[in-house]
């Protein structure tokens, strides 16, 4: 039987981005019964890393991983968040997610852009394979490095059956939601582009054209002072509630309750609460840039994420067009058909299988 590894010391009490990847990629391969493999997940139960810096865990990556893998005797070694730090002598897979430290370095943790671009090279061209979230990203690593593009693998991830129209009150008091709201979620940070959404907001306050708070879920990120600048210099404070992080059981009844998503990014790799939303039986806006167009297809309202008017406008269509809105919601609720965990578990075992076969 082969040992295999997933690298799952990202983990924390609040998962978002890669870390629900991880967490749920996980959870679906130990439900494959599987002769062939036995799978485990390398986090901080598995071993002691001082201190929960990611600094730290990048140490234990560099210095001690190959150790452990090799003590351990394992056949092959995935890394669900980028990058592959050491040349191991077993295989290697590799989840890469976007690469928006090259393209828009601007956007993340200065630490983030040093580290990934001095391993992302060598992970592109030592892993055995490479799985990307979307044929963007692929298209993306096609366009920085010169690699086999058969050596990578695109497999959707899924989304958890939990999203479904949900109505609870006993939410609605605990966030302190208003009747009526626009919601955003995932981590306040600049790639969110939240900056242009409330502007975009502040234009249909100013005329008048909606009675709607706005609403954004989730932890505080990098590079987002401007969000809170913005705030006070538009005089939105009435107007805008951060909640915070939001476990994922309070997210159904959240996303369900709102009148509309909006999701502005600047760029995604895959973007996962757009689909959740659509679960919700909530019409959705997304950018046209990065992979949203790829994922969400006709299910959502594109709009230009650099195009503030467009996106004011594109706001007041979708709450009030209710033929728009019926359409939206319906293509939406066929569309998050096509994502699931199993399916993402089944799809990234052969990609094992096939990594050790080589």
């Amino acid at each position: 039987m082969k040992k295999i590894i997933l690298n799952g010391l990202q983990l924390e009490k609040q998962n978002s981005g890669v870390q629900y990847y991880t967490e749920y990629l996980f959870k679906a391969l130990s439900q494959i019964k599987s002769s062939d493999f036995e799978i485990d997940i390398l986090d901080s139960n598995t071993v002691k890393i001082k201190g929960e810096s990611s600094l730290k865990r990048v140490m234990y990556e560099v210095f001690l991983l190959k150790s452990y893998v090799k003590k351990k005797h394992i056949d092959l070694y995935h890394s669900p968040h980028y990058i592959v730090p050491n040349i191991f002598k077993i295989p290697t897979v590799v989840t890469i997610h976007d690469l928006i430290t090259l393209d828009f370095p601007e956007l993340c943790k200065n630490q983030s852009v040093f580290y990934f671009r001095l391993f992302f090279k060598r992970t592109i061209h030592n892993s055995r394979a490479i799985i990307t979230v979307s044929n963007t990203v692929k298209k993306d690593i096609l366009r920085h490095f010169d690699v086999d593009e058969h050596k990578i693998k695109v497999i959707y991830p899924g989304i958890d059956s939990i999203f479904k129209k949900t109505i609870d009150f006993d939410v609605t008091k605990k966030y302190s939601l208003p009747e009526k709201y626009i919601l955003f979620v995932g981590n306040i940070e600049g790639k969110k582009n939240l900056t242009r959404l409330l502007l975009a907001y502040k234009e249909l306050i100013n005329q008048k054209k909606i009675d709607h708070k706005l609403v954004l879920v989730g932890k505080d990120g990098w590079k987002n002072k401007s969000v809170y600048k913005t705030i006070t210099k538009q005089n939105l404070k009435e107007h805008i509630l951060f909640t915070g992080y939001v476990p994922k059981k309070d997210l159904p009844a959240i996303y369900s309750m709102a009148d509309l998503f909006v999701f502005p990014s600047i760029y995604e790799g895959f973007g996962i609460p757009p689909l959740e939303a659509m679960a919700c039986g909530t019409p959705v806006i997304v950018s046209n840039q990065g992979a949203s167009p790829e994922v969400c297809r006709d299910a959502c309202l594109q709009v230009n994420p650099y195009d503030i008017h467009g996106m004011a406008k594109g706001i007041e269509i979708l709450l009030n067009n209710k033929e728009l809105r019926k359409n939206k919601i319906n293509l939406g609720l066929e569309r998050v058909k096509q994502f699931n965990w199993q399916t993402t578990a089944k799809e990234t075992l052969k990609v094992y299988e096939e990594a050790i076969s080589i």
